[in-house]
């Protein structure tokens, strides 16, 4: 039943990305689309040793400046501009960092809890449920003008309103929107079936992720967490089993996740996003695979069904 779903879903998923953006599946595209100034800053998926292509940039703007130059002397009325070429080659420099490498220690047994303020969970109402005959998720999300976050030919890369998120591997790669600087490099275990989705969500650096391994429920798997970067600590970690959606919604304070397997139940959970604790679940028929939310209400996408959910958020979201 399990090899049933994942074919299913990655059909699906295969379908869904001819309509989920082209734009980012080279390198040079991808840095086009989040407006990264230096190309050398993006991993390269067709190199094994992402880090090198990173760890490059200092050159590659080196290079760009050298031909720069040599332009200026082949044209002497270019002088006049060289102090301006200069500054604006070196505010380049500047917004060029060198990212952070993390192996993040998520090796706990069990659920660990962040003291934390208490939420209130979100009032969630199934108002439609309908049995998709196992369609692909492009399908229904098509007809409801929805859309995810994700781009790139394998899902591999997504965004949220300061940051793009880029798996090379087992490794994510950071970047800032705006300014382009790959700002950490993390590195942690999930399975790789898992790491194609918008599973990431870093904000004032803390950030939130999942640990996923496919099969049966077994201890120490499918659980979220909270860690912080700049202290390389981690904060909460959810209970086992309470994951492995392939992508979550923030809102607010409640992280909204699901978790689902053969012979298991399936739930749409809410964690709170400041201590790690299940607030509140709700049953499906079918394990969530994708959650979107707009316009107060959550589209949630199964193997089997599709589901509408409308939203009661608490005032102080």
């Amino acid at each position: 039943m399990r090899n049933k779903r994942k074919d299913a879903l990655f059909l699906a998923l295969c379908l869904v990305l001819a309509g989920c953006g082209q734009r980012a599946e080279t390198k040079t595209e991808m840095a086009e689309s989040i407006g990264i100034q230096n190309e050398s800053a993006m991993p390269d998926t067709e190199d094994a040793d992402a880090k090198d292509s990173v760890s490059e940039t200092g050159e590659t703007q080196n290079t760009k400046t050298t031909a720069t130059e040599a332009d200026e002397e082949q044209d002497m009325g270019a002088a006049a501009q060289e102090p301006e070429n200069e500054a604006t080659s070196e505010a380049v420099v500047e917004n060029t960092t060198e990212p952070k490498y993390l192996t993040l220690d998520i090796s706990t047994m069990g659920e660990i809890l962040a003291d934390g303020d208490a939420v209130a969970p979100i009032g969630l109402t199934i108002l439609s449920e309908e049995e998709n005959g196992v369609s692909w998720a492009n399908d229904w999300y098509d007809s409801e003008n929805l859309s995810l976050p994700m781009i790139g030919t394998d899902w591999n890369s997504f965004y949220d309103d300061h940051y793009q998120y880029q798996w090379v591997d087992n490794e994510l790669y950071i970047y800032e929107t705006g300014t382009g600087n790959c700002i950490y490099v993390l590195d942690y275990p999930t399975d790789q079936w898992y790491i194609n989705g918008n599973n990431a969500y870093l904000e004032d650096g803390i950030f939130y992720g999942a640990s996923v391994r496919n099969g049966y429920a077994q201890s120490n798997t499918c659980f979220m967490f909270a860690y912080d970067l700049e202290n390389d600590k981690l904060l909460w970690r959810s209970a086992d089993q309470t994951y492995n959606s392939m992508n979550f919604v923030v809102k607010g304070d409640v992280i909204l996740c699901g978790y689902g397997f053969t012979a298991e139940p399936d739930y749409l959970y809410q964690i709170n996003r400041n201590t790690g604790e299940v607030i509140d679940r709700l049953s499906l028929k079918k394990a969530p695979d994708l959650i979107i939310e707009q316009d107060g209400k959550l589209y949630v996408h199964t193997y089997s069904y599709n589901y509408v959910i409308g939203m009661d958020v608490p005032n102080e979201f």
